[in-house]
């Protein structure tokens, strides 16, 4: 449930806490929806290779802070995050303002194992507007 003080920016969550999970990342992905997203808690830096679109990616602190966005992150790249503590992966092009939401917080919404569209979806995320 949320507030009037905050939204859901993505409502489809895949948390990639698993090895297997955080090495393949979004590849196993078709087609990603703007309302889908990977975290990787515990992560400041991701790779690209193999993928064939490019993606936006949100860095977060500690306390889930936004402190970097970094857009149209290209294929075969790889990304470092100084100071992150986790990092979301989503498709290029996101609609959201998020290099203006840099220094909020996101709230992870847990759905307990929710199926959507015969997919496991782990949470979702809201941003605090406050």
């Amino acid at each position: 449930m949320t507030s009037e003080k905050e939204i859901i920016a993505w409502p489809k969550v895949k948390a990639m806490k698993k090895f297997h999970q955080r090495l393949i990342g979004m590849l196993g992905e078709q087609q990603p929806t703007p309302e889908m997203a990977f975290w990787f808690p515990f992560c400041r830096s991701i790779h690209t290779w193999g993928m064939k679109e490019p993606i936006d990616v949100v860095a977060l602190d500690k306390g889930n802070q936004i402190i970097e966005v970094r857009r149209f992150i290209c294929p075969n790249e790889i990304a470092r995050f100084k100071g992150a503590h986790g990092l979301i992966e989503m498709a290029a092009g996101n609609f959201w303002p998020l290099e203006k939401w840099v220094g909020k917080r996101l709230k992870f919404i847990n759905k307990h194992g929710e199926l959507n569209e015969n997919k496991h979806f782990d949470c979702c995320i809201a941003i605090e507007l406050n």
